[in-house]
This record gives C-alpha cells, sequence and structure tokens, in this order.
C-alpha cells in the first residue's frame, strides 16, 4: 500500500511559524488537533506549544523543550537542535494559517483512508456480524463527515466579552470539574478506592475530599474487578441499597461497549447522553482502550469523544490510569501520566496520586484548565476502605521541615546551614531558604560567628 498522504515540510514550517510568532496559535490551533500530524515527532512538539499557550507561558525553542523534558519527550521529539531547526528554517509565520488549511485537508484524507479500511476489514470477515460491520460503517463515517464537512463556527469579541458565560459546574467543588479527568498513580496505590469513594459520595449527595458534592446518577466500569469483588469493597465503603448508580464489572466491556478508539468512545457518549450521568468512572483506561498507549494519535482519536460528551452534558469523566515507571514523590501530575503525551494533552484535569516510599500517607496532585493546582494530604483507613483528607499537603510539609530544622537545633544548639541539611537529609538550597523564612518570623536566629552564620533557637525558647 502506498504511503498515507502528507506533508511533512508542512508540518514543520507551522511548528516553526508557531514558535516564532505564538500569535498564530490562536488562530491556527482550533482547526487542528493532535493527530492532525503525520509525523509522530511532529505531534508531541505541536502538544508542547499548545500547552505552554494554554497556560499562558513565554514560547520560544528553549520553553518548548523544557515542556518535551519534563512530559519525558524531548528526546522522542528531536531533541533541542531538532527544535531550533525549526525557527532557523522558518523564519516567517506569514503562511501559517496555509499550512494548518492544508494539514487539516491532509489529515480529513488519511481519516477517510483509515475509516475505508476499518469498513473494509469488517465486511470481509465472514465471521463477523454484519449489524456489527454496519454499525462500525455508521460510527467511523459519521464522525469523519461531521470533521470533513462542518464549517467554522466562530464567535465575534463582542460576543465574548459581552455574554455572561455560566461558571464551570463541579463534581467535587474546586477539585473534579465536569469534563475528562485522569487520576494515575503507580500500582497498588488505592485509586480504585479513592474512585470508588468518590463515586459513592455522588450516587449519595454526601462528602468527597471534605467538599460537599450535589447527588447525581453514576456509572462505573470496573473492568478489572468481579462482581463479588465490588461488592466486599462496596460494603466495606458503607454503600446503601437504591442508589442511581450503574456498574459494568469486569468482562462486560468488550461485547457492550467495545474500544474506545473504534467506535467504543462514541457508543458510551451514547449512553451518558442517554442516562445523563453525573459521574463515569472508567478503571483503568488501558483496560477500555488496547494498543500503544505511546501512539498519540490513537489516544486523542479515543478520548476525544469522551471529553465532548462530558462538556455537552455537564458531566465528569474519571478515567483511572498509571504513572510511568520513572514517577517519584516530586510530581508532575501531567507528566508522569504513562504513555502518550496525547492523555495529558485532551484531558482538562489530572489527579496524581503520590505516595512516599516508608510512609502510610500519599498525597493528591491536582492542576488543570479550571481548577487551582493543589496537593491534598490523604491517607488510607483500611477499616472503611476510604482516603480521608488531612489538609494542604505543602503546607503540612513545610511544617514538618520546620519541625525538623527545630528538632536539629534541640541537639545541635548551634549549627550552620550545611550542618542542618546533613542532619535533615536535604539539599543546602531549600535548607537556606527554610531558615531564611524561620529567621523573618522570628522562629530561629542567625549569627555571624568569625568566617561563619550561624542559626539557633531563641534563648527563651530553648528546652
Amino acid at each position: 500500500m502506498s504511503e498515507q498522504p502528507h506533508n511533512a515540510e508542512f508540518e514543520k514550517n507551522l511548528l516553526g511559524a508557531m514558535i516564532v510568532a505564538p500569535d498564530v496559535i490562536e488562530r491556527v490551533a482550533p482547526t487542528l488537533n493532535i493527530q492532525d500530524f503525520f509525523v509522530a515527532r511532529h505531534g508531541w512538539i505541536y502538544a508542547a506549544i499548545v500547552a505552554l499557550y494554554e497556560h499562558g507561558d513565554a514560547i520560544d525553542a528553549a520553553t518548548v523543550g523544557d515542556k518535551l523534558r519534563r512530559l519525558g519527550k524531548l528526546e522522542e521529539a528531536g531533541d533541542l537542535p531538532y527544535i531550533y531547526d525549526l525557527t532557523i528554517e522558518t523564519p516567517t509565520a506569514l503562511h501559517a494559517e496555509t499550512y494548518a488549511k492544508e494539514l487539516r485537508s491532509l489529515a480529513v484524507r488519511r481519516q477517510l483512508i483509515n475509516a475505508a479500511a476499518l469498513v473494509a476489514a469488517a465486511a470481509y470477515d465472514e465471521k463477523a456480524n454484519l449489524s456489527n460491520a454496519l454499525e462500525v460503517a455508521r460510527n467511523v463515517f459519521v464522525v469523519q463527515e461531521s470533521r470533513a464537512t462542518d464549517n467554522f463556527k466562530l464567535l465575534s469579541s463582542d460576543h465574548i466579552l459581552t455574554t455572561a458565560w455560566p461558571s464551570p459546574v463541579w463534581a467535587i467543588p474546586d477539585l473534579l470539574p465536569t469534563g475528562l479527568t485522569i487520576l494515575a498513580g503507580r500500582p497498588k496505590l488505592g485509586k480504585s478506592w479513592l474512585a470508588l469513594q468518590i463515586a459513592q459520595a455522588i450516587a449519595v449527595g454526601g462528602y468527597a475530599l471534605g467538599e460537599r458534592v450535589e447527588r447525581g446518577p453514576i456509572l462505573y466500569l470496573a473492568l478489572e474487578d468481579s462482581p463479588a469483588r465490588l461488592k466486599d469493597r462496596m460494603l466495606r465503603q458503607g454503600w446503601p441499597t437504591g442508589l442511581p448508580a450503574h456498574f459494568m464489572p469486569i468482562g462486560q466491556f468488550e461485547n457492550s461497549v467495545g474500544d474506545l478508539r473504534n467506535g467504543g468512545g462514541h457508543r458510551l457518549a451514547a449512553q451518558i447522553e442517554r442516562e445523563c450521568y453525573r459521574l463515569v468512572v472508567i478503571d483503568t483506561l488501558s483496560r477500555s482502550c488496547q494498543g500503544d498507549q505511546n501512539d498519540v494519535q490513537a489516544m486523542t482519536r479515543a478520548l476525544t469523544p469522551l471529553q465532548q460528551i462530558a462538556h455537552d452534558k455537564n458531566c465528569a469523566i474519571l478515567l483511572v490510569d498509571h504513572h510511568r515507571k520513572m514517577a517519584g514523590f516530586e510530581s508532575d501530575a501531567v507528566g508522569d501520566i504513562l504513555g502518550s503525551t496525547g492523555k495529558g494533552a485532551v484531558c482538562d484535569t489530572a489527579w496524581g496520586l503520590y505516595r512516599e516510599r516508608g510512609k502510610a500517607g500519599a498525597k493528591l496532585s491536582i492542576t488543570g484548565r479550571d481548577v487551582e493546582e493543589k496537593n491534598l494530604a490523604l491517607y488510607m483507613d483500611w477499616q472503611t476502605g476510604a482516603w480521608q483528607l488531612e489538609g494542604d499537603a505543602d503546607q503540612i510539609a513545610m511544617t514538618e521541615r520546620r519541625q525538623e530544622i527545630l528538632d536539629t537545633l534541640d541537639l545541635l544548639n548551634k549549627a550552620t546551614v550545611g550542618d542542618i541539611a546533613k542532619e535533615i537529609g536535604q539539599d543546602k538550597g531549600n535548607t537556606f531558604r527554610r531558615l531564611q523564612d524561620m529567621v523573618s518570623a522570628g522562629v530561629i536566629v542567625k549569627e555571624k560567628v568569625g568566617s561563619g552564620v550561624f542559626y539557633s533557637q531563641p534563648p527563651n525558647t530553648v528546652q
């Protein structure tokens, strides 16, 4: 088969234009998705540029490279020299919109080719049910036709400025907005317990993570759990009967919904629209979307229908996923998500669950388009199978670090920055900053002795 239609030079020229003149991003981004780039590395670079733009960050070759590094994709994107070359080869953004239009046209052609291949495969499969083949045809061609023929829907600046737009709708106030959220973490941390706990709170109309939530119907796709295991967990969490809650246990998803990349996303979206769920949990994403998790185009294609229906119906969709192996306790809720940058680029909110080695508690790191970044300190109560909220993880950590310094000064009486850092097992830079804050607050005192600077507690506080 001949290679699918694409234009790698136009892709490079557009990316260079977006870096050279970031003001063109607002004009071209609404017409393009990540999967519209044929060359994988170009899709990753595009995702990084758009992410920087959406967060209001500066955009140049260095910041794009740094964003890709934090996402763990810099090497796959061609490293910094490749990004710098994009800006050198595209000194002007004059033709950016022309490039974007042509790339969109080529992407539609590829989509039609792929759609035809899917339909042909279903038709040639003599063992397949004809009704299933027809459903595949309807799903793929309805999506492609709508994307290929829709006219631009434009808003004037006056309309945007003068319209009283509704405030974001929250499944959990200030923590879980409607839209697409990924809850990721390392295996066996308790992600499923947390998702089930939130589902119960919304079905009951109780409290989740310390916040009162509005009651509404929920759908829980427990793709790794049997009905018996679900029952055990629900009984431990104290689920009452009579709740507006639907479950799909292991073994049912493939026949009822199917792979999210191959029409399953549209079938699930139709179910959400019929039932008007307030919360949908997919546990786990890897069980609902088979194949290469690093495939940007495939993951974006799988998640986009769900994101659209979530916003249309004010539904929160919570996808339980995994963190990459190198993820540590220093959190990056988006960058630590396993696999494709397409996941982090599509989702509206990212939750990262982290547990520090050797400690019973955990940290829930939250970031997103509509939610203020925060870190919550949690601990698991295994008697009730529920996570309990301890408070703001950053404030608690600050308090703990300060207490470590005070305990060290109790032991050493007077000490230098280096002595204190070594005793508490922290780097000198962070220790120095904490010491200055504590000196400013009057908690400790600083004095110069000879060529050295020493810290100690005020005389009236020493035991």
